[in-house]
């Protein structure tokens, strides 16, 4: 298929229950490397018992967690899948396929998604959904060459253009302009205020407070705060710029008409947002707002996911959590991220829940990335208990001979890992 391999691996307990994990062994690009401390890709040791890497936390961090716990050669409670993937931080393009491809050697009762972290007290987030995501790119092009900049009288200078475009998106307040963008956003359910509402309103400041205090800023948009903030991370579609370029931008001075122009868009979306049907509401809307001649490319899209409160996975999994870090975990109806989720809950069918092992504020994405020793080996705990506790959730345990045989390949892709 042209794309990185999906790893696939198999472990038999001896309940009729399967579990199917999912991960990513892809990372996001190091850059900018004169930022790091260590060299990106050779793990060090760093002070507090950091373990400092590109892909550290997010998430190899998580898969080394199940990993270890295999390796143990601990008796399985119930059926175990997973399925590690080599394109999530590029929106998992060929996934979909994947799942559709092997639908059936995939089957399970419920999935994991174990690609997150704790939060300012230790506990590890437990999200039942994330937002979708539609990533795009916009280029403007005036003129075959840059120009002197005494000629912008005369040739239409291709970073105002793309200026209007972006402007034209969103208001000051936030809400995005694009016609019918809002028509299948689903209003959060009363299950989903209730779960947000039996977190300590001390917590969601506390949460917020952290936020503000690592990237160093006064206000929040809109001057949110508490559980009001929390509900317009989780439930409210955005839209962010995220990459701007044009012109010289280099040390010194440079007058200098720029004939090319672009910029990276990126809208998460809100159950049931779906990215396709959007990304011909933009192209519609840059028509109408008279942006015809901006090309429009589409760098990737996942849909948003969603799993009930009541669904027996969500039980093991905070479960797990309160055993393994010994405080009551905190659930939330939805992530502010985004993932390919939607092919467990919506292609196969299954509820899944998102959760994961890395310390918050790891420098995920972003240089001398970090996890901790602790929460590694916190992770593997955590792991093996969702494991325990997922077959006795899902149902009535049953004695037997344990037979476990594992098997390891790849599906599709060029190599094997």
């Amino acid at each position: 298929m042209g794309a990185n391999p999906v790893v696939y691996g198999e472990a038999y307990g001896f309940n009729p229950k399967t579990l199917l994990i999912y991960g990513h062994y892809d990372v996001q690009p190091p850059e900018p490397l004169e930022e790091w401390k260590t060299p990106p890709f050779e793990a060090a040791e760093a002070e507090h018992e950091r373990i400092v890497a590109r892909g550290a936390s997010d998430s190899k961090g998580n898969v080394k967690a199940i990993e270890s716990y295999k390796a143990l050669n601990f008796d399985l409670p119930l059926n175990l899948k997973v399925i590690f993937e080599g394109e999530e931080e590029i929106g998992s393009p060929n996934l979909p396929k994947y799942i559709e491809t092997y639908r059936g050697r995939l089957k399970a009762d419920a999935a994991i998604y174990f690609d997150g972290g704790l939060d300012y007290k230790g506990r590890p987030g437990i999200s039942l959904g994330l937002k979708g995501i539609l990533y795009v790119e916009f280029r403007c092009k005036t003129a075959k060459t840059d120009g002197h900049s005494s000629l912008a009288p005369l040739i239409e200078n291709p970073a105002w253009k793309l200026i209007n475009a972006l402007k034209s998106l969103k208001n000051e307040g936030g809400r995005i302009l694009i016609e019918g963008w809002y028509d299948d956003v689903k209003v959060p359910t009363e299950e989903d205020i209730s779960l947000l509402e039996e977190i300590n309103e001390e917590d969601h400041k506390r949460s917020i407070e952290e936020l503000k205090r690592h990237f160093a800023v006064e206000d929040l948009l809109g001057n949110v705060e508490g559980l009001e903030a929390i509900k317009k991370l989780l439930f409210e579609p955005t839209c962010n710029i995220a990459g701007l370029c044009s012109g010289y931008t280099g040390p010194s001075s440079k007058t200098v008409l720029p004939s090319e122009a672009y910029a990276k868009i990126d809208f998460r979306l809100v159950y049931d947002q779906n990215p396709g049907k959007l990304f011909e509401k933009l192209k519609v809307h840059m028509k109408i707002r008279g942006f015809r001649d901006i090309e429009i490319k589409l760098l990737g899209s996942l849909e948003p996911s969603k799993t009930p409160t009541s669904a027996p996975i969500a039980k093991a999994v905070k479960m797990a959590a309160e055993k393994t870090y010994g405080v009551k975990p905190q659930a939330a109806p939805m992530s502010s991220g985004s993932g390919p989720d939607y092919v467990f809950t919506k292609r196969l069918g299954v509820h899944s829940v998102w959760t994961g092992c890395a310390p918050i504020f790891s420098n995920a994405h972003a240089p001398n990335e970090f996890i901790t020793k602790k929460t590694f080996l916190d992770g593997i705990v955590y792991a093996s208990l969702i494991m325990e506790n997922s077959h006795r959730c899902e149902s009535p345990f049953s004695a037997g001979e344990l037979r476990v045989k594992t098997r390891f390949n790849t599906l599709g892709g060029s190599s094997s890992t």
